[in-house]
């Protein structure tokens, strides 16, 4: 078991405010949704692919309260924190390419946070990214967000937060250029849509490709 597992099962109620202000440690999820929303406002369904907890589908469901939701991730009891509409959001364990397999309704806006860099193979990385476009709808957009190694006061408290609080010891980084190379060779019918960053690091690389 993990650090942080240890300490989030010990919580109790006080598990949401204690994980949300350690996420804003490293990203501010509420600016990454309101920018998002921004840029892409006509939404119908929703793919976020490694949702974890549901931090983020919180923030998404807001910014997007008529948009259907699908949260997958490998890991057990995903979206388990989720406090939005229940008929408007599911979650599964599943991985991308088994979602990809059960053909689901295409999707406007698929959405990758911080999953990239725990997948530790390059082909598994490309493969996901493979069944991000397979599973979108002419004219969607995929929102790559991910933490990029290009050193900072922040870079080596996120390299020990992985490694040893969430127990990732494969977790492997990539730096701003390898993470754009990443996406526009793993998905070279998508054109660049915009790119930036998430609030309070520039660690935090966000990167868009639209399929026209």
């Amino acid at each position: 078991m993990s650090i942080g597992t240890a300490v989030r099962a010990r919580l109790g109620r006080l598990e949401t405010p204690a994980a949300d202000a350690y996420r804003s440690l490293f990203i501010d999820l509420e600016n990454f949704a309101d920018d998002l929303a921004t840029r892409v406002p006509a939404v119908r369904r929703v793919l976020e692919i490694g949702c974890g907890d549901g931090s983020t589908a919180d923030r998404l469901h807001r910014v997007y309260p008529d948009a259907d939701y699908v949260g997958i991730d490998v890991a057990p009891e995903p979206g388990r924190r989720f406090t939005g509409n229940p008929q408007q959001a599911s979650f599964a364990s599943v991985t991308s390419a088994e979602l990809r397999a059960a053909e689901p309704e295409p999707f406007d806006l698929v959405v990758i946070v911080d999953v990239l860099h725990h997948i530790p193979e390059e082909a598994d990385r490309r493969g996901v990214l493979a069944d991000a476009a397979a599973m979108a709808r002419p004219g969607a957009t995929i929102v790559i967000k991910e933490w990029a190694s290009d050193g900072g006061p922040a870079h080596p408290l996120a390299w020990f937060a992985d490694r040893y609080i969430s127990g990732d010891r494969t977790v492997r980084f990539g730096s701003t250029p390898y993470l754009r190379e990443l996406a526009t060779t793993a998905l070279p019918d998508w054109s660049h849509a915009w790119s930036g960053w998430v609030r309070p690091w520039r660690n935090n690389v966000l990167l868009a490709l639209h399929r026209s």
